[in-house]
């Protein structure tokens, strides 16, 4: 019996969540917030950016699930700039602590599954527009977003964490 592109995604979501918690769990509480340049993420910033991509993608797959060709506001930002959002979005939530950080990026996972659950395999093909994801964009490329992205934060978290922990070594 062939899987579904919902089970496809939903089991990625699934795997690369894990992937990143398992990381998460062997860091050292001190390298949370270290950062290798002043202007440079740090882990606690790779994992709120994560928390903010995944809250704009739930919004968007949201609308375009219930909306003909949904248009994100953003599109009509003609100076739409990636890395300010990004910064922006980081920004807001710099005051979290680390366990609202894990709490915030286990929700909008948790929120992100119980979306699934609610999408018919056929309301995969809909579309809509968005500066980033791109014009026309389906919900399925949407969908799998969060699990593709988060895998090149994962690798940049790994590294810092290494970088931390070899720094702890020289002193």
């Amino acid at each position: 019996m062939a899987s579904s592109r919902l089970a496809d995604i939903r089991q990625k979501l699934q795997q690369s969540r894990n992937d990143t918690l398992q990381l998460l769990h062997t860091i050292n509480e001190q390298a949370i917030n270290r950062r290798i340049r002043p202007d440079a993420w740090s882990i606690k910033d790779h994992v709120v950016h994560l928390v903010a991509v995944e809250e704009s993608v739930l919004h968007f797959a949201h609308r375009i699930s219930h909306e003909d060709c949904p248009i994100s506001p953003l599109c009509y930002d003609l100076a739409f700039n990636q890395d300010a959002w990004n910064n922006r979005e980081v920004a807001k939530r710099a005051d979290y602590t680390w366990a609202q950080t894990i709490a915030a990026l286990h929700q909008t996972r948790a929120e992100l599954l119980v979306l699934l659950d609610r999408i018919p395999e056929e309301a995969l093909n809909r579309v809509g527009s968005h500066p980033a994801w791109g014009t026309p964009v389906t919900l399925a490329s949407v969908l799998r977003i969060p699990y593709r992205h988060e895998r090149g934060h994962r690798d940049e978290i790994a590294a810092l964490s290494e970088l931390a922990a070899e720094g702890a070594k020289n002193r």
